[in-house]
């Protein structure tokens, strides 16, 4: 009985293995190796038109897990604001008319839904030019808001390191502070970590 047993498997063996040999030189045909010589390359990945007239500047920013383009047209009167979160949609939000006097307003700087213009003065004594200048609240794009105004502004000075703006104005120093907000979202999920996650995983002996 044991020898017949034996007989039937080696059968059975000579008679799988050239299959199996055969499906697995299949699977390593279908295998796809890696060029040779891996080139670099721009890819095109999206695009949208501008009704605004030429494009002077782009400043970048982000609010929460979003992230806009505002860009300053060259008429100094116009900034379009685009959300720029998935590169290959980008979505234009809004077209926001700058708050100006008798000169063209100009993004300075901006943060998340928070932006900082400035409206240059033309006096008749150069020496003596000035600008006005306020913060604006964009998290309306529809209806922006003027948060500040600043008058008499003859110096600015940014210090990127800490986010921080100095601005000389008719009635002093100003010190401005560029912070963005922390995601609610995020901040609920590291609650919820620290609270239950960590719970999860036993101390170390």
């Amino acid at each position: 009985m044991r020898l017949r047993f034996g007989i039937v498997f080696m059968c059975l063996s000579s008679a799988t293995l050239p299959l199996l040999a055969q499906k697995s030189a299949q699977k390593v045909k279908k295998v796809k190796t890696a060029p040779k010589n891996p080139q670099d390359q721009i890819e095109l990945v999206g695009h949208v038109a501008l009704s605004s007239g030429p494009v002077k500047r782009f400043l970048p920013t982000r609010h929460y897990s979003s992230y806009y383009l505002y860009i300053e047209h060259q008429s100094g009167n116009t900034v379009t604001l685009l959300d720029v979160t998935r590169p290959e949609e980008p979505v234009v939000l809004a077209n926001i008319p700058l708050p100006s006097g008798s000169g063209s307003a100009s993004l300075l700087a901006v943060a998340g839904t928070s932006g900082l213009i400035t409206d240059e003065q033309s006096p008749a004594q150069p020496e003596s030019r000035s600008q006005t200048m306020r913060i604006m609240d964009f998290s309306n794009p529809k209806d922006p808001k003027v948060a500040r105004e600043f008058t008499g502004v003859t110096a600015i000075q940014q210090d990127d390191q800490r986010g921080l703006m100095f601005v000389a104005a008719s009635d002093g120093l100003w010190i401005l502070h560029e912070h963005l907000a922390t995601d609610p979202e995020i901040e609920r999920a590291y609650d919820h970590y620290v609270r239950y996650g960590m719970s999860m995983y036993p101390p170390p002996k």
